[in-house]
């Protein structure tokens, strides 16, 4: 990490894993009562949930539905080029192209209110993901990410992720604020001062 990148590492509260904080402040999932929450989660974070997901083939686009939180992601697989004044969103902008039988897939234009992982390693708004998909049998889907990220890290970084295909399911409705502790939020905020 750069020491730009340290430095808001140092300040990230996740709610998951070995640096897990009863008191979240996880963009996502925090666990602070008041805490603004349920952002999507961007990329390749999303990968990171325990949810499925699923690829849908169009001509001259993937259409990549997420059940966590509903989100639908579009690669573009007509030959544009990834522009490089992309609007900045959480899911970024993403091109698509095949070589032999991997899918490459290019996306930016990513703003910086996500984590680039569940255990809180930021990321800026110059971030690049490089998500490489390869079936390695009819079962077996595998996914090489490569995130760049020069205001962050001082070499790109990232690891392999493997799937396993599940045709008899599909994809539920998950919306994250139905699953936060909302209800009792409100409670608190409603309930009258003594």
């Amino acid at each position: 990490m750069t020491a730009w990148a340290k430095e808001r590492f140092d300040k990230t509260k996740p709610s998951f894993g070995p640096r897990s904080f009863k008191d979240s402040n996880d963009p996502v999932n925090p666990t602070i009562v008041g805490q603004q929450g349920c952002f999507p989660p961007g990329v390749p974070r999303v990968y990171l949930h325990p949810f499925p997901f699923e690829i849908v083939q169009m001509p001259n686009r993937m259409i990549f539905l997420y059940e966590f939180d509903h989100e639908v992601r579009q690669v573009w697989t007509d030959g544009r080029p990834l522009p490089e004044d992309a609007q900045d969103t959480y899911m970024g902008y993403s091109i698509g192209k095949w070589d032999g039988d991997t899918f490459v897939v290019e996306t930016a234009g990513f703003n910086d209110k996500t984590w680039a992982d569940r255990a809180g390693h930021p990321h800026s708004d110059k971030m690049k993901v490089t998500e490489r998909f390869q079936r390695v049998n009819a079962d077996t889907l595998t996914i090489d990410i490569t995130i760049d990220d020069p205001i962050a890290y001082t070499k790109p970084w990232g690891g392999q992720l493997t799937y396993s295909l599940r045709p008899k399911w599909t994809i539920a409705e998950m919306i994250c604020l139905d699953n936060a502790n909302f209800d009792v939020m409100l409670k608190n905020e409603q309930a009258p001062s003594k």
